[in-house]
C-alpha cells in the first residue's frame, strides 16, 4: 500500500498563534474540492512529463488566457532586466499605505507549467484589491530551463524593478506553489548579494523545500490536487540547465533574517502543508513577522481560483489587510469595505 492509496494520517497539528486555522467551506468550494481529486490528481498522475508532454500544457496557459479580464485593471507587456512580464495597472491607485507599493507576482505551475494566462486572473485581482502595480514574471520552466534559470529570471525581474518602481522600500514579493519558492529565493539571493530587501513576502501554498516528498508521514500522498509520483517525476528534471542552481534547495535552510515580514496560506492537508508550518515556526522563533492562513477543505494554492471560490478572494483581502495594517501600519477602509 503507497502513500496515495493508504488511509488518510492525521494533519499536522496546529498550535501557533501566528497560525489561522479557516472551516469555511461552502458548496462551491466543496465540489472543486471533489473535481481536482477525481480529475484533475488522476490527469497529473498520468500525463507525460517529457518534453513534448510539458510543451503540450502550454495550451492550458493560452485556452485560460482566453477568459474575461477583471475591470478596472489595465495589462500591458514589458520587460524588467529583459525579463518578459505582464504589468497590471488599477485604474484608481492606492490612498494610503499602500501608495508608492509594487508586488512583483512569480507564477507557480511546479517549474514545468502555467504562465501569464493562467494566472492573469490573480494578478488582476492583487492589483485591485491592493490598488497597486503588479509585475507578473514569465520566467523559464522547463522544457526550456529548470529551476537555476527560473531563479535566475526572477532575481533578474526583482533588482530591476528596485530600479524601476516608485519606493524600493515598498517592493512586496508574491507567489504561489514554486512561484512562491521563487519569491523566498530573492530574499535569500538578495540578503547573501547586499541588495535591498522586499517589504514583505506573500507566499500562497509556497513551495517551501524542493524535497517536499522527502517527508516520511503519509499525508502527502493525501493532497486533493498532486499526486507524489507526479511531483517526483517533475523533481528529477529541475536541475536542468542552462543555469545551474545557487544557495539552498530548502527555505528551511536559509537564515530566517532574510525574510521580510510573511504572509502565507496552505490547504489544510496538501502536500506542502507540514513544511509550511515549519516555515511559520523557523520565523516566529526567530522574531519574524508571519502570518499564517491554513483553509480546511480547499486544494494547493487556491486563492489563484479567484473568482470560482469565495475564500479566494477572502485569502486577497487579508493580504490587503495585512499589506496595509501590519507591514505599511496604515489602516484601511478596506477593513470595513472590502473590494469583491
Amino acid at each position: 500500500m503507497n502513500s496515495e492509496t493508504a488511509p488518510a494520517a492525521p494533519p499536522p497539528q496546529i498550535s501557533e498563534p501566528a497560525v489561522n486555522l479557516h472551516d469555511e467551506a461552502g458548496p462551491g468550494t466543496r465540489l472543486t474540492y471533489v473535481l481536482a481529486r477525481l480529475i484533475a490528481k488522476q490527469g497529473y498522475r498520468i500525463w507525460p512529463l517529457n518534453d513534448p508532454g510539458i510543451r503540450a500544457l502550454a495550451r492550458l496557459d493560452a485556452a485560460v488566457g482566453r477568459l474575461p479580464r477583471l475591470p478596472g485593471v489595465i495589462c500591458s507587456v514589458t520587460e524588467l532586466g529583459a525579463v518578459p512580464v505582464e504589468e497590471f495597472r488599477p485604474a484608481l491607485p492606492a490612498q494610503d499605505g499602500l501608495t508608492g507599493a509594487s508586488v512583483l507576482y512569480l507564477h507557480g505551475g511546479g517549474f514545468t507549467f502555467c504562465g501569464a494566462g493562467t494566472h492573469r486572473r490573480v494578478a488582476s485581482r492583487m492589483a485591485q484589491t491592493l490598488a497597486v502595480p503588479v509585475y507578473s514574471v514569465l520566467y523559464r520552466q522547463l522544457p526550456d530551463g529548470g529551476v537555476g534559470s527560473a531563479v535566475h529570471d526572477a532575481y533578474t525581474a526583482y533588482r530591476a524593478l528596485l530600479d524601476r518602481c516608485p519606493d524600493p522600500g515598498k517592493l512586496v514579493l508574491a507567489g504561489d506553489s514554486s512561484g512562491g519558492f521563487l519569491a523566498a529565493k530573492i530574499c535569500e539571493l538578495a540578503a547573501a548579494d547586499g541588495v535591498p530587501a522586499p517589504a514583505a513576502l506573500i507566499g500562497y501554498s509556497p513551495h517551501v523545500d524542493l524535497d517536499a516528498d522527502r517527508r516520511d508521514h503519509d499525508i502527502i500522498g493525501h493532497d486533493a490536487l498532486m499526486p507524489v509520483s507526479a511531483y517526483r517525476r517533475a523533481k528529477r528534471k529541475w536541475a536542468r540547465g542552462p543555469v545551474a542552481p545557487r544557495g539552498a534547495r530548502s527555505m528551511l535552510e536559509v537564515d530566517p533574517a532574510a525574510f521580510p515580514p510573511a504572509f502565507l496560506t496552505a490547504a489544510r492537508g496538501e502536500m506542502f502543508e507540514a513544511d509550511i508550518l515549519d516555515f511559520t515556526r523557523l520565523l516566529a522563533d526567530a522574531g519574524r513577522i508571519v502570518e499564517t492562513h491554513i483553509w480546511r477543505g480547499q486544494i494547493h494554492a487556491f486563492p489563484v481560483l479567484d473568482a470560482l471560490l469565495p475564500e479566494s478572494r477572502e485569502a486577497m483581502r487579508l493580504t490587503g489587510l495585512f499589506l496595509r495594517d501590519t507591514v505599511f501600519g496604515a489602516e484601511s477602509t478596506s477593513r470595513r469595505n472590502p473590494r469583491r
